[in-house]
């Protein structure tokens, strides 16, 4: 396609020279008498002296435009053009008519040169748009190993960054293609429009880009230094082909402090949380203190008021009151007994069951002197901690059904068992008080009208949400109390 463009240029150009058409642009009137010029008779140096054969004459030039007016140079016309095979540098002061990449020029001009490149000084061109297209880039590693042939044309390709820097008009990077063994420099001048916009503190020695641009060379001191480059024209011809160093190290960066800040914030964190959970457990310790001071307290404030009831016995004559006296004793005893266990225990919520009742019944055996060697105490407990609600009510029903026992079952003249059983049954508590007397009378358990003792065992029942059985088969009476062993939700 480029190739049959090319020819209806030159078929254009010879005909507006053989005809002289009236309507040709100024551009091609002005060179009916000269042929066009191919890029190799303008760099011809037959000789090879590097002295220009044709240097300072005037010719015509034409080829696609593979660079824009107005971004290589923001003031000058410094652009390129180029065919198949081919590209040349084209300057001027001034730029008459913008043209776009894929347009198609003619260039009447000087051959000069420009620190060593070849160039068409331009004295006119003319433009013809959308005659061509852009060309079609070359190969980046080509162009690395023989760059000087590849002068003015556009190429493209990837490679990896080998060294970046800056120079007093510039900045560039150098890349060597894979599998190859010469590098190539990629330019950007200071004197582009879009100077700025080549970001290239954000690439690193080692990264992977695909470059787009066109090749020229600059050569202060020619012949003697020829440094070939790849001007870039927009910051679109410089893509990243991997991911860049320094948004790597931006991430790893990002990573890092975010690590220490998370890590900051956990040490924050964990020393608030340690400086917190000692007051609390400061302050949990002062109140466990203080709530072991308050159980010791109340235990001995009981005992004083035992105490006196114990006094008031030893001063009144009647049976009755002493009867009265010394039952309010003993379930005094029963609750001071439950303070005692809580002071010398860790918890101060919860009872040992097993071990409360056995002091408990071992106390009010202790409390009936006349009956230490008539009546035997067996204990059969399972290990069981209770709640206090619940603890201080089933050790005052124990203490109903002990002190009834030793008043109606024993006799003095005959050997008594008082036995005590606590046993866990499927989530439930079974609590057994049992002697070997000669058993309750059928009257003598009434919910109405009973005794302060049945009334109290029956509200302590209750209290503990249990079942109660009696048992008065055989010799002897049993009481069984069946409760859960955690209370209920409401």
């Amino acid at each position: 396609m480029r190739k049959r463009v090319y020819k209806k240029y030159i078929g254009l150009c010879l005909a507006v020279i053989t005809v002289n058409v009236s309507c040709t642009s100024s551009v091609l009137s002005q060179v009916e008498q000269d042929s066009i010029w191919t890029f190799s008779e303008v760099r011809m140096d037959a000789d090879g002296d590097n002295d220009l054969d044709y240097y300072g004459r005037e010719v015509t030039v034409t080829g696609i435009a593979n660079t824009a007016t107005g971004l290589l140079h923001e003031y000058y016309l410094q652009v390129f053009i180029q065919n198949d095979s081919a590209g040349m540098s084209i300057f001027a002061y001034q730029i008459n008519t913008p043209f776009e990449v894929g347009d198609s020029l003619v260039v009447k001009g000087k051959i000069e040169r420009y620190n060593g490149l070849t160039e068409v000084h331009a004295n006119s061109y003319k433009v013809y748009k959308d005659v061509g297209r852009e060309p079609e880039p070359k190969s980046l590693k080509d162009a690395a190993k023989n760059p000087a042939s590849h002068l003015g044309m556009l190429i493209e390709g990837e490679g990896c960054i080998i060294e970046k820097g800056n120079t007093f008009n510039g900045k560039y990077l150098r890349i060597k293609p894979a599998d190859a063994e010469e590098s190539i420099m990629v330019y950007v001048s200071n004197f582009h429009r879009l100077y700025e916009d080549f970001n290239f503190s954000v690439l690193s020695v080692g990264d992977e880009i695909d470059i787009k641009g066109v090749v020229s060379e600059s050569n202060p001191d020619f012949p003697e230094e020829r440094i070939f480059k790849v001007f870039l024209r927009t910051p679109e011809d410089l893509q990243y082909a991997g991911l860049p160093q320094f948004y790597l190290y931006l991430v790893v960066g990002g990573a890092v402090l975010l690590g220490l800040i998370i890590a900051g914030w956990v040490i924050m964190l964990r020393r608030r949380v340690t400086t917190e959970t000692t007051e609390i457990r400061t302050s949990l310790k002062e109140k466990e203190v203080l709530l072991r001071e308050i159980h010791h307290r109340v235990k001995n404030s009981l005992s004083t008021v035992s105490g006196l009831i114990e006094l008031q016995l030893h001063e009144t004559d009647s049976e009755e009151a002493k009867g009265v006296l010394q039952n309010s004793k003993s379930r005094i005893q029963s609750v001071a007994l439950i303070h005692d266990k809580l002071y010398k225990t860790e918890s101060l919520a919860r009872v040992e069951l097993d071990v409360y009742l056995r002091d408990l019944v071992e106390t009010i055996h202790e409390t009936f002197t006349e009956y230490h060697e008539a009546v035997e105490l067996t204990f059969d407990l399972d290990p069981i901690e209770l709640d206090t609600d619940r603890a201080i009510p089933c050790g005052l029903l124990v203490n109903e059904l002990v002190v009834n026992a030793y008043k109606h079952a024993f006799k003095r003249d005959k050997q008594g068992v008082l036995s005590i059983r606590l046993k866990v049954r499927r989530n439930k508590i079974l609590l057994e008080v049992s002697d070997n007397g000669p058993g309750l009378p059928d009257t003598y358990y009434k919910r109405d009208g009973g005794s302060l003792g049945t009334l109290l065992v029956d509200s302590f029942t209750e209290k503990l949400e249990a079942k109660m059985d009696i048992n008065k088969e055989g010799e002897g009476t049993t009481l069984s109390f069946t409760f859960p062993l955690k209370p209920r939700r409401f």
